[in-house]
């Protein structure tokens, strides 16, 4: 009698490309065997959840053995509080074609874990059972919880961040109403001081003491009202930063300033060279362009070297879809190192020997800023100055 062939496994190895593949028996019921060793735990219960069968992945899942899940209700298996929802998911797939559920079970050392089971009918021998592929989704739940709560926390953060907001702008509003009324309501008295001061002729002191009080206190009411007119300036500068952008040459606009201070530039015996071929226009609001211009054009007049000509390079370049204005000078420096924030503070002056209020640096970092821009600057002392303003993104090619 010829004996019965076996068939075996191959041999595992590291070129083997089915070495991770479960051995099955020709010889044996081969769904069976694709049941018990199938990677999804699987269980079968009756109608009354009663434990028909578990595949080796269920027993792994559940922690018990084989034979004690065959003595086991389903209902064993759930964490008291789906009981009850376990029975209303069978009263419901009796009704229903396909259904997929989210649950919880308990393993036999008590842990428990989130579930999703999708139960198949079946009538086997005229009695319904129920095939159930079990899914552990312990790991989702976990991430699913933790994004909602990162979402909650990140909900909460925007609510303070939107309050913070409103508080701000509450606050820069009531600062910018009591800088307006300050400066607007000091102008008028300011302005009658200086008047009144000017109407007292200082021959008609004749004391030297007084004389001398009386220089003093003109001298600071007149650098009063620079500074009250100074604020109101900044007040009314600060109503234009809303204002919309317009096709501008640099070429054109750099005319008309040189135009407007030609005495100054003559006093200061200039020379100036001028480049604006590679970026010759750009979009930006008329009034602010001109300012920031101006502002550093008389900047380099007003602080010259006494001993030498004025010497001004100003030109436009391009750089990563920017353009950049640069006005460098030959005048008396400063340790940039040092000082290159304090240039840009309202009233902030470095050289007090020298007329000024220490406004336009002021004005010409916040156009800047209000616009997204960047401004550079380079200078040491006696070997002049470069400013490099950088506009964004505002290139008209």
């Amino acid at each position: 009698m010829e004996k019965e062939k076996k068939t075996m496994a191959p041999t595992p190895s590291v070129d083997n490309p089915l070495n991770d593949f479960k051995q099955l028996y020709s010889h044996g019921d081969i769904y069976q065997q694709i049941f018990k060793y199938a990677v999804i735990p699987i269980l079968v219960h009756d109608i009354e959840m009663n434990i028909l069968n578990a595949n080796d992945s269920a027993v792994e899942m559940f922690g018990y053995s084989h034979k004690e899940l065959l003595e086991k209700s389903v209902l064993d298996l759930h964490t008291e509080d789906e009981i009850d929802h376990s029975g209303e998911v069978l009263e419901k797939i009796k009704h229903v074609t396909k259904l997929s559920v989210e649950t919880s079970f308990k393993r036999k050392d008590g842990s428990v874990f989130k579930a999703e089971a999708t139960p198949c009918k079946y009538i086997l021998d005229g009695q319904p059972l129920v095939h159930v592929f079990i899914k552990d989704i312990t790991p989702r739940k976990l991430a699913e919880r933790k994004l909602k709560e990162t979402n909650q926390a990140l909900l909460t953060q925007m609510a303070q961040v939107k309050r913070y907001t409103k508080e701000i702008e509450s606050k820069n509003k009531e600062l910018a109403d009591f800088s307006y009324v300050s400066a607007h309501d000091l102008k008028a008295p300011v302005t009658n001081i200086v008047t009144l001061s000017n109407m007292i002729s200082v021959d008609a002191i004749t004391d030297e003491y007084d004389r001398e009080v009386f220089g003093k206190l003109r001298k600071n009411v007149e650098i009063l009202s620079k500074k009250v007119n100074a604020l109101n300036d900044i007040i009314n500068f600060k109503a234009t930063l809303a204002y919309k952008n317009e096709r501008l040459n640099f070429a054109q606009i750099f005319v008309e300033l040189k135009e407007s201070i030609a005495q100054q530039l003559d006093e200061a015996n200039a020379t100036i060279s001028e480049d604006f071929s590679e970026a010759p226009e750009i979009d930006y609001p008329s009034l602010h362009l001109k300012s920031i211009m101006q502002n550093l054009l008389t900047n380099a007049v007003k602080y010259k070297d006494p001993n030498k000509p004025l010497i001004l390079e100003v030109k436009t370049t391009k750089e990563k879809g920017n353009v950049i204005l640069s006005v460098k000078d030959n005048g008396i420096g400063f340790d940039s190192a040092k000082y290159k924030e304090k240039i840009f503070g309202l009233f902030r002056r470095l050289h007090t020997g020298i007329n000024g209020m220490g406004v336009g640096m002021y004005i010409v970092k916040s156009i800047v800023d209000s616009h997204d821009g960047k401004i550079e600057v380079e200078s040491k002392p006696g070997l002049g100055a470069l400013f490099r303003i950088h506009f964004k993104t505002n290139i008209h090619e």
